[in-house]
């Protein structure tokens, strides 16, 4: 059975810690890393791609989750981390490159530009979590992932 928000008092993420902690970091973080490319290639399409980076991080936090219930410790370490961003990364641009997105042609999103969109959304989001988080929001660390208090 998935833990859907319990873990009062835990370091590990729940699996409503990971959605809020994804939906705020790609809000913020991801948003203003967007801001710069769609200003730079005077585009909106990695608007969208970050749009679909949130909606298939909602799935894979279901699958990581239940990932973890495997895990000893039910952690998830920083090279577990590493490598879900790529394939999370691989996932995505495979799912664009076959053309299989609503309102996301293939034709709009060069490789390399989406390697360096994610790969610096990624980047960015990974450091912060890995360091300042933890030391701003001692709340979202010792609360699985949640950002918020629960209500």
């Amino acid at each position: 059975m998935v833990a859907l928000g319990a873990g009062e008092g835990t370091v590990t993420p729940t699996l409503v810690g990971r959605w809020q902690t994804r939906l705020a970091l790609l809000a913020t973080i991801g948003l203003l890393i967007t801001v710069i490319f769609v200003l730079g290639l005077r585009s909106d399409v990695f608007l969208r791609v970050l749009v679909y980076v949130a909606v298939f991080g909602f799935v894979w936090d279901v699958i990581y989750i239940l990932i973890q219930r495997f895990r000893w410790d039910r952690d998830w370490p920083a090279a577990f981390q590493v490598l879900n961003g790529i394939t999370e990364g691989v996932f995505l641009y495979a799912v664009i490159a076959l053309g299989l997105l609503p309102f996301l042609p293939a034709r709009d999103v060069a490789p390399g530009v989406f390697l360096a969109h994610y790969g610096l959304v990624w980047l960015a989001i990974f450091l912060w979590t890995q360091g300042p988080m933890r030391a701003f929001f001692p709340f979202w660390r010792f609360h699985g992932g949640r950002i918020t208090p629960r209500t």
